[in-house]
């Protein structure tokens, strides 16, 4: 499966699970004891947005010239790809597969100022070859791969700057990489050993996960992974990362006995361990619950969700202790964005804590309307290193709308809105709302 950030939406619109090794076909062909697949991803958007940074205006994060409160950009890639498998025996076969992406950006450059109208790019994403041998599989190389919802593992590529189209993101395999894995049925298991980019930090994640399906009533998961900054001492700062260690325990998809409508998702994560100079002391955590009124008219889901991020309270001593999103993803609206606005511009999973309202209903079986609200705070009072006086920082409201007509194509109508409050208005210095008009479309073959 070839991620993309924005695409991977699509699968939930039309009910599809998303797992790290979900296949959907392109053309498919088959020769004796070949076969294979070549595939098409393009997928454009256009963004309105007023208000930036709440009216104090967009920043060029590499020559920090003012672009001005009212931005308006394009994105646009285009993503083909192949892969093949040639059975040597009935329980062996070698694996391959590559694709590349041409990414470019339009107009005044996204809103966050990670990328210009100049920016564009085309460059190897995936390229990997392997085996696989009964339960077994090897595979090296560039590739994509994903930890449970992607709260910590799952995109290795920032999309900024000449990367271009930094709002859809469709760069997101790790270099460098290896996995093994074990497909028990119920239970599967891989180690792993994954290399981000250099807008990332150019670091290196080496660990195991363990995941296991309890009879379709929750799947239980657990990870460790060591971290490895590998380029030029310092290159990972503000954040320092060498010699971290991160363990996660996650209940996803948890039905409870009687209620068949309810879902609960839940994780805990922590970061310790030493390195660079300092010592890690950060957590993360989540708790989820969607509820499922399946008898009524547009069969409404409603959800909330509280995630918090450890931030740190004294930026002076040697003890680091918010925490890092390392290489988080992007599979639906707010997981693991935050917010349309306040996680792509504003806040990164690190130093927050987020209350999250949710009601999604079905017009019919290829339209979806639905709105999402967020509380934002600070979990400590600094944002990016900066003292404030208060922790309350934002609200931001969405209200989209989903239209799958048919399952290679996906396009979305969303507008955002982020009220600052105390710590917001402190830091920026402007009380505007920050505002944005999204229409996205991908189409998949």
């Amino acid at each position: 499966m070839v991620f993309t950030k924005r695409f991977s939406r699509a699968l939930l619109a039309v009910g599809l699970p998303l797992t790290s090794h979900v296949a959907w076909a392109g053309y498919t062909f088959e020769d004796g004891n070949l076969k294979g697949e070549v595939n098409l991803t393009v997928g454009g958007a256009t963004l309105f947005s007023r208000g930036v940074n709440f009216g104090s205006g967009r920043v060029d994060a590499r020559n920090g010239k003012n672009g001005g409160a009212r931005i308006n950009w394009q994105e646009f890639y285009v993503k083909p790809g192949a892969k093949f498998e040639y059975a040597v025996q009935p329980d062996f076969s070698l694996l391959a597969g590559g694709s590349l992406v041409a990414a470019s950006t339009f107009g005044d450059g996204d809103a966050g100022g990670f990328t210009r109208s100049s920016d564009g790019k085309v460059a190897a994403e995936e390229l990997y070859g392997g085996f696989r041998a009964g339960e077994w599989k090897l595979t090296a190389g560039r590739q994509n791969y994903m930890i449970g919802t992607g709260f910590i593992v799952m995109d290795g590529n920032l999309d900024q700057h000449k990367d271009a189209a930094y709002w859809l993101g469709p760069r997101t395999a790790f270099k460098d990489s290896a996995i093994l894995a074990w497909d028990h049925g119920a239970l599967k298991s891989q180690a792993f050993t994954l290399r981000t980019d250099d807008d990332l930090g150019d670091f290196r994640m080496t660990g195991v996960n363990l995941d296991y399906n309890l009879d379709d009533q929750v799947t239980l998961g657990a990870m460790a992974l060591k971290v490895n900054a590998l380029g030029p001492r310092g290159s990972t700062l503000p954040r320092r990362r060498d010699g971290m260690r991160v363990y996660n325990l996650r209940a996803l998809n948890a039905k409870v006995p009687g209620v068949p409508a309810l879902t609960l998702n839940a994780e805990y994560a922590l970061e310790r361990g030493s390195g660079e100079g300092v010592d890690y002391a950060a957590n993360a955590w989540y708790g989820q619950a969607d509820y499922a009124f399946s008898t009524l008219p547009l069969t409404p889901i409603i959800g909330y969700r509280y995630a918090s991020f450890s931030g740190d309270d004294n930026l002076s001593d040697n003890r680091q202790k918010a925490w890092d999103p390392l290489s988080k993803g992007f599979v639906d609206w707010s997981t693991w964005l935050i917010g349309d606005v306040v996680g792509n511009y504003l806040l990164f999973n690190s130093n927050e804590n987020v209350q999250q309202f949710s009601l999604k209903t079905h017009l019919n079986d290829t339209v979806t309307l639905g709105a999402i609200h967020y509380q934002f705070w600070l979990d400590e009072k600094n944002y990016m290193g900066a003292p404030v006086n208060d922790r309350r920082f934002a609200d931001e409201s969405v209200v989209f709308l989903d239209w799958t007509p048919t399952p290679s194509f996906y396009t979305s109508l969303s507008y955002n809105w982020v009220k600052p409050l105390a710590a917001a208005k402190q830091v920026f210095g402007d009380d505007q709302t920050f505002s944005a008009l999204e229409l996205y479309f991908t189409y998949r073959y």
